[in-house]
């Protein structure tokens, strides 16, 4: 049992780590859209910005995309799963229930 259990809580925290990941991509590209770069990254200091378009390009345009409200239902019903089954203590799973409500 304690093998499952330490699958399920890597599982977890690999989920989150992607969910928190694609997060910070759409905030970023909606800074830069904000900027008048939308789709492009901008350039850092000593790295050519690969992702950035030719200067004659057309832009993709960006739209944010909030997450249907069939997903919201099941991550919750998945992170009720886990906390039953004991992977998620209640605290755990108080804040990630406000985070996926949040948004």
């Amino acid at each position: 049992m304690g093998l499952i259990k330490t699958g399920l809580k890597a599982a977890v925290a690999v989920k989150v780590g992607h969910m928190v990941h694609d997060r910070i991509q759409q905030r970023q590209q909606a800074q830069w859209a904000a900027s008048g770069q939308p789709g492009a990254m901008p350039a850092t200091e000593g790295y050519p910005s690969a992702m950035a378009a030719p200067a004659g390009a057309p832009q993709p345009a960006v739209a944010a995309v909030s997450p249907p409200a069939g997903d919201v239902l099941d991550q919750l019903a998945k992170l009720g799963e886990l906390r039953a089954a004991g992977v998620l203590t209640e605290a755990e799973f108080q804040a990630q229930k406000a985070r996926i409500l949040s948004g």
